[in-house]
């Protein structure tokens, strides 16, 4: 085993104890011994797949998995457990297990061989690749579970591109979203309303569309054919629709789902109220300080002010009682990890294996970038843990099943060495 792969079990074992750690000072403890358990359960599945499942088995199998992904996903519409509003468990005897994290691990081994099969060039292509995303994705959603639907389309988005698609081409399949949610934000120069027509247009969805306009003219040199203007100007069809007919989509949503994917912008507009979890998480981390209260010392850790610490606000709880030395060793420790993965990744000679190292690197850039941004009022609160360090044992058991992979890719590109 040589010294990458010693730093990779390191890094992942240190994280491991900044969980557990966290998890001793949260609720009591009542968490602690419960991911205990799962961390043995853990290690014995990694070593059995380590050592006797290949990544070309991995490969042969993927339209075998995607396919059992899809049929779990339905078993749960229909048998799952509901907790706090959402069907996301199924119950097998006393153990829960969440379809929904089993699915990310499905995702990328499919995607990544599919993507290693065929460059990625028109957008064609890319359409055919969020197709196959497409049911998994609507599954998951109507759960609900919004923030995991997420993490899907990143590690799509982060694929795609590692397999030879332009930004050009995934911000242009991403206009139409990204122009709904400007015109959601800043200073409103149109608000006309009727029976008929909803249309609200901000100063960000000016700035946007007209930035975007510009790109697709001069990089597809639209003038150059009538098609291509053709196509443009379709293109600005949809994005107006998107802006037309963002408050009826806005309004499929309901209340508390809304206040949810925006209170960040102002927690203290609902401060007892939506804003709650989020302002206390700002305080607990503002009270820790440079060095922390200590271990079951946080005034707002220990007297519960900060709801679900174990989980979703897991960052919070490191804040205040380990202060900003102890959350800047664990983003340390996620950097150190992603630039591992990466590094793997690249010297890749497979293309099999070099996607299943970016899809998994998308996958926890994405997870950690939200889950401390909501935690710092930066991002929505969409239910994303952080890896390794918030409570869940299907969590635990997919990340450390992904880094076997990040293990695996390593090991058997060096045997080509």
């Amino acid at each position: 085993m040589r010294l990458i792969d010693r730093l990779l079990i390191i890094n992942v074992s240190l994280i491991l104890v900044f969980g557990l750690t966290a998890l001793s000072s949260s609720a009591g403890g009542k968490f602690f011994l419960k991911q205990l358990i799962y961390i043995p359960i853990s290690l014995i599945v990694v070593y059995f797949t380590y050592n006797f499942c290949s990544l070309e088995f991995y490969k042969r199998s993927a339209n075998l998995i995607y396919w059992l992904n899809i049929g779990l996903l339905i078993i749960l519409k229909f048998f799952g457990t509901t907790q706090l509003g959402s069907q996301r468990w199924l119950m097998i005897g006393p153990i829960s297990v969440q379809p929904s994290e089993l699915a990310k691990i499905c995702l990328i081994i499919f995607l990544a061989k599919i993507l290693s099969q065929k460059e990625i060039r028109t957008y064609f292509d890319i359409v055919k690749v969020f197709a196959y995303i497409a049911l998994p994705s609507l599954l998951v959603l109507i759960q609900p579970d919004l923030g995991t639907t997420l993490v899907y389309i990143a590690i799509t988005f982060g694929m795609l591109f590692w397999a030879g698609a332009k930004l050009i081409q995934l911000l242009t399949i991403c206009s139409p979203i990204i122009c709904a949610i400007c015109s959601s934000l800043g200073y409103k120069i149109i608000d006309y309303h009727n029976t008929y027509i909803d249309l609200v247009i901000t100063v960000p969805a000016l700035i946007f569309l007209i930035f975007f306009t510009v790109l697709i003219i001069f990089h597809y040199k639209v003038w150059s054919s009538p098609s291509k203007t053709l196509i443009t100007m379709m293109l600005l069809f949809v994005e107006f629709l998107a802006i037309l007919y963002r408050p009826s989509i806005w309004g499929l949503l309901k209340d508390y789902q809304q206040k949810r994917l925006t209170i960040f912008l102002d927690p203290y507009s609902d401060p007892l109220g939506a804003g709650y979890h989020i302002i206390q998480s700002l305080y607990a981390i503002g009270n820790g300080g440079f060095i922390g209260t200590g271990l079951r010392s946080g005034d707002l850790s220990q007297g519960s002010f900060v709801p679900e610490q174990h989980t979703d606000f897991i960052f919070s709880l490191v804040g205040e009682e380990l202060g900003f030395i102890g959350t800047g060793c664990v983003i340390f420790l996620y950097a150190l990890l992603c630039i591992q993965i990466i590094i793997r990744a690249r010297n890749s000679d497979n293309k099999f294996h070099s996607l299943l190292g970016i899809g998994i690197f998308s996958m926890f850039i994405f997870h950690i970038f939200v889950n401390i941004g909501m935690n710092l009022s930066l991002m929505p609160i969409t239910g994303v843990p952080l890896p390794f360090l918030s409570y869940g044992g299907t969590s635990l058991l997919v990340n450390t099943f992904l880094m076997s992979l990040v293990a695996k890719v390593y090991s058997e590109n060096q045997k080509g060495v």
